[in-house]
């Protein structure tokens, strides 16, 4: 027990062992060693357990060399040996100082491996710089792990071209270092490329694509200053100087290396182009915004085997600013109810009487004017708006109704509109519901139309809807009917209570037999169905006398009136119906004056 008798001595010696061990283990765990120079004495201490990480001795370095800093002469790589000098000079070092580098060593004969070097200057007494720790860990694997991080980054696994990040930072780099230089993008995509994985599976595929991305390759090398990667799946775009004769050729190029790949598919491209202007140049145009631009050029000539590219043009940019401006300020003109509800009356073609009407929707823009519905619609059914506008119109024609019955104005029903995207609210027959009850209309006064494109697309959540609306007492118009494939087989499943056929169905010439006995059938066909038929788009009296003829009495068309404001559709229910007779005299008048 004799060891004992001095308890803080020996407690103090059993510390510093620990702490040393536990310094050892963390060195050992961690591939490390550590080297210490004392700079007033010149003298150093080198870890003996180098030698399990550096093929080179050491000792006998730092013996021979005058200073510390020439001891890693020949255990280093000789790229690095400009960097290590700096590293080791102490001659500026002061207490406290700490340095960060990296260099690669020889662990075995012509193997080099990455080591991270940590410095930390440590004072004396005096505060004068003392001693210099450098603590040596081999990061070989992390830095191995980093560059497979930062290749799966950047190259498209598949392709091993570069993915749309890095092409987008190289293109950026291009661009700014060339800033006088105009450049092209091309965006291009393997037309049905879904066919050739279903046909020949996925691995065929795949192959395809790695044909394709080393031609891509193969050919903006040849080309010289390019960029150019895998955007995704089947779809490459490239930048390259704007030379009309260089685009063609490549284009070419690829397009020939894709058709000689030995496969019996018919594998074709659609190539979409984007000049870039002095404008892009000057206001720093993002390469994002030119890569949209080049595939929405190619996107109008997807499946076309007669054009196969589409250059971007004025057109394209003047519908894109349009959209852009249709989406930014869709919802604030929502809210300061820009959007007017106009009607456009149905007729019974031989009185001419209004027996009702279609609420539709115009954009009266402050700045634009009057925007057309084909230009705004078929973006609001992308982007959902459609059934905020489709409420907006319902709700704007139940108080137009409820202030004609208060006002005692001759009331016959309007139908709204029912898009594909409002069938899968929810609570679409509840709001419809409350928006009435809200105004208190009554439910033979207001009617809904559904598409016969949305009862194909999804026939059972149309077939429900229809079904609860009629509960309801709501009448159910099957719109465009004759514009879709299963028009028949619609009718036959979905119960509606009125069908307006489709304009395309009336006979474009007087003598189109076909289209005479096809639209006889329809009408008799509806008739014994106990439906009534409104056709539209009626536009000459030619059309109306021939629709008489076979039993259809009433119509929705030009020849009547056009879509109206409702101060006008006012003037037109006050005033007296102008029979068919009345009305043609009028024309004949008219022409001879």
């Amino acid at each position: 027990m004799a060891e004992w008798n001095d308890p803080g001595i020996e407690l103090e010696k059993k510390t510093d062992e620990l702490e040393e061990l536990k310094e050892r283990l963390i060195l050992q765990q961690t591939a490390s060693f550590t080297v210490e120079y004392n700079l007033k004495t010149r003298k150093y201490y080198i870890d003996p357990s180098y030698k399990n990480y550096i093929k080179e001795d050491w000792e006998k370095d730092f013996i021979r060399s005058k200073e510390m800093g020439r001891a890693h002469r020949r255990a280093v790589l000789r790229q690095d040996h400009e960097m290590l000098d700096a590293f080791f000079d102490f001659s500026t070092l002061k207490a406290g100082d700490k340095r960060i580098g990296k260099a690669r060593f020889r662990i075995d004969k012509h193997q080099f491996e990455w080591f991270r070097m940590a410095l930390f200057c440590a004072g004396g007494a005096d505060g004068e710089p003392e001693r210099v720790v450098i603590t040596f860990s081999n990061v070989q694997r992390e830095i191995e792990a980093m560059e497979k991080v930062e290749f799966l980054l950047s190259q498209d696994p598949l392709t091993h071209l570069p993915n749309r990040s890095i092409f987008i930072k190289k293109t950026q780099r291009m661009l700014k270092e060339n800033p006088k230089k105009l450049y092209a993008f091309v965006q291009m995509d393997v037309d049905k490329f879904h066919m050739v994985n279903q046909f020949f599976g996925a691995k065929e595929g795949d192959n395809i694509l790695r044909y394709l991305g080393v031609k891509i390759q193969e050919c903006m090398e040849a080309m010289g200053e390019c960029t150019y990667c895998r955007v995704s799946s089947d779809t490459f775009c490239l930048c390259m100087p704007d030379d009309q004769e260089g685009i063609d050729e490549a284009i070419e190029y690829i397009q020939s290396s894709l058709r000689s790949y030995p496969i019996r598919f018919d594998t074709t491209m659609s190539f979409g182009i984007y000049m870039m202007t002095e404008r892009d140049h000057e206001k720093n145009e993002s390469i994002e915004t030119m890569m949209d631009r080049a595939r929405a050029a190619q996107r109008t000539v997807k499946g076309n085997y007669m054009k196969r590219v589409a250059v971007y043009n004025e057109e394209f940019m003047r519908q894109e600013e349009m959209e852009q401006m249709i989406v930014s300020e869709m919802k604030q003109a929502l809210r300061e109810e820009q959007f007017k509800v106009y009607l456009q009356p149905k007729c019974d073609m031989e009185t001419g009487r209004i027996i009702g009407s279609e609420a539709l929707v115009r954009w009266h823009h402050p700045k634009h004017g009057m925007i057309s519905p084909g230009k705004f619609v078929p973006i609001f059914e992308r982007n959902g708006f459609i059934s905020e506008v489709d409420y907006y119109v319902m709700e704007n024609t139940c108080r137009t109704i409820r202030r004609w019955l208060d006002e005692g104005f001759p009331v016959e029903p309007v139908s709204v509109n029912v898009s594909r995207m409002d069938m899968y609210n929810p609570r679409l027959m509840e709001n419809i519901k409350d928006c009435v009850s809200k105004y208190n209309v009554p439910h033979e006064l207001i009617e809904f139309e559904l598409t016969e494109s949305a009862f194909v697309f999804d026939n059972a959540q149309l077939t429900n809807l229809a079904e609860r609306l009629q509960e309801n007492h709501f009448s159910v118009l099957m719109d465009d009917f004759g514009s879709g494939y299963s028009s028949l087989n619609s009718l036959r499943e979905i119960s509606v209570d009125i069908l307006k056929i489709d304009l395309k169905f009336l006979p474009q010439k007087r003598e189109d037999t076909r289209a005479n006995v096809i639209l006889s059938c329809i009408i008799d066909m509806a008739n014994k169905l106990g439906l009534e038929v409104i056709v539209e788009g009626v536009e000459n009296i030619s059309q109306v006398k021939f629709l008489l003829s076979i039993g259809c009495k009433n119509a929705q068309g030009f020849y009547f009136h056009r879509p109206m404001s409702i101060d006008e559709f006012e003037k037109c229910m006050k005033a007296e119906p102008v029979p068919i007779s009345m009305r043609e005299r009028y024309r004949a008048f008219r022409k001879q004056r």
